[in-house]
């Protein structure tokens, strides 16, 4: 396999589907990202019989297609200790699940080529320092220091050496791969149509392929968790957005740190190459299910429109044609078609990083490609046990946050699934958030 590929549109025979579908377990975990697949880790470690569900293949998502970046850095004040408890996390991950995930603690800055995202982020830094205790702020001169290459005017960074990256497919797999050695029943290409209930409590999962009787489930299938949700009287405003990333040919060292700015996203692999990305810029490809809770997001559209390009195209005629030819419960697991990178804004983004470093004048785009990030209002995710229906976790909305999180994650889902109090920096992750009107504004344009 040639050293430049990221592994992440994993082959069929990566963890083989089931020969047949178990008609009980103690535990349903439906979606395959790392999410999920750390949820099935754990719950497995319990001693409980798991069974992980994925309508592709592990990783074929949005956790495979990430930028990979491990951070503390700049969360929202409200998802900063999960995010603590998680980078406590990786250092040990491979030695954990017996295979490698890429971790590198290579630090992450983000740099201010304003006044304005300077002010941001020392306001940041004051207000998280009693828990964000290894970030600090960075002079223009210091960062010249630390990126000797960076040909932009900067007004200074803000710069945590203790944050990392990790390979996304290599990190998800890795999680499922220890899962199903641990007992988990690992079932790919097989969709979950519905969560059963009975009595107001989890009693099954109807799949494609037939019924899987369960007392508890883990509803990570990231954005198609609101269709499984609503016919539980649960609502869920989530919509997503396309994001194209991009690998490039090795190049000389750049930024050992992960970086954003001036626009871009950069992180340089262990062999030179480097993902790249728009910073904060996304499509959105308008459908039928755009207007579904565009209530909840319309206030951030308008403030941030710069940073989203709508576009009207394949997927709105695909939209149509489940809704005219699809049953409704079965567009869950209808099987997603392939989503194309942004080869302009791609483009554009090579260009700006060769611009901006130095030591990119020979950057080359091997390939790009794009992922779906389900958003949620706030940009925080929704980590919680309902009350309304016993025996249901739900774990979905990462908003583009999740790849850094899941160690943590997985371990409290599998806590939230036993019956354990939910912990306290749980509290702002909670579903009723939305219904009571208790959710903020996000922290950073999603």
């Amino acid at each position: 396999m040639s050293m430049l590929s990221l592994r992440s549109h994993i082959p069929d025979d990566v963890i083989a589907a089931a020969d047949s579908l178990p008609g009980q377990a103690d535990v349903v975990v439906i979606g395959g990202g790392i999410i999920g697949a750390a949820a099935a880790f754990h719950l497995a470690g319990a001693g409980l019989r798991t069974v992980l569900l994925e309508a592709d293949k592990i990783s074929s998502q949005q956790s495979g297609r990430n930028w990979g970046f491990v951070r503390t850095q700049y969360r929202d004040p409200l998802e900063l200790p999960l995010a603590v408890e998680a980078l406590s996390l990786w250092p040990e991950l491979e030695r954990e699940l017996e295979a490698p995930v890429g971790w590198r603690p290579t630090g992450c800055v983000f740099v201010a080529a304003t006044q304005k995202e300077m002010a941001a982020f020392a306001g940041w830094h004051e207000k998280t320092r009693s828990i964000a205790c290894d970030a600090r702020l960075l002079s223009a001169r210091e960062v010249t220091d630390l990126l000797p290459s960076l040909r932009g005017k900067t007004e200074g960074a803000l710069y945590t050496a203790t944050d990392g990256q990790a390979e996304p497919a290599l990190a998800t797999l890795a999680f499922g791969r220890a899962a199903a050695r641990r007992g988990a029943h690992i079932i790919e290409d097989c969709g979950a149509l519905a969560i059963e209930t009975t009595a107001g409590a989890v009693s099954g999962v109807q799949t494609e392929h037939g019924l899987i009787r369960c007392n508890t489930v883990v509803c990570a299938a990231g954005a198609q968790s609101y269709r499984l949700l609503a016919p539980l009287g649960l609502s869920l405003p989530q919509q997503s957005v396309r994001s194209t990333v991009s690998l490039t040919a090795p190049l000389p060292p750049l930024s050992e740190a992960c970086f954003c700015g001036f626009g871009i996203g950069l992180r340089q692999r262990a062999d030179g190459s480097c993902i790249i990305a728009a910073d904060s810029s996304s499509d959105i490809d308008l459908s039928f299910d755009s207007f579904r809770a565009a209530r909840f997001f319309l206030p951030g559209l308008l403030r941030h429109g710069s940073g989203f390009s709508l576009r009207l195209g394949r997927p709105f005629v695909d939209d149509l044609h489940q809704r005219l030819a699809v049953p409704d419960r079965e567009r869950a697991i209808a099987r997603r078609p392939r989503i194309p990178a942004n080869r302009k804004l791609a483009a554009r983004t090579g260009a700006a990083v060769r611009d901006l470093f130095a030591g990119a004048a020979s950057i080359e785009i091997v390939k790009s490609w794009a992922g779906r990030i389900d958003v949620l209002p706030d940009a925080l995710p929704v980590l919680d046990a309902p009350v309304e229906i016993g025996g249901l976790v739900v774990a979905t909305g990462f908003s583009g946050h999740g790849f850094g999180l899941a160690p943590a994650v997985g371990r409290h889902v599998a806590r939230l699934a036993t019956g354990e109090a939910p912990a306290a920096i749980l509290a702002p992750l909670k579903l009723d958030r939305f219904a009571r009107g208790t959710y903020s504004a996000p922290h950073a344009p999603l």
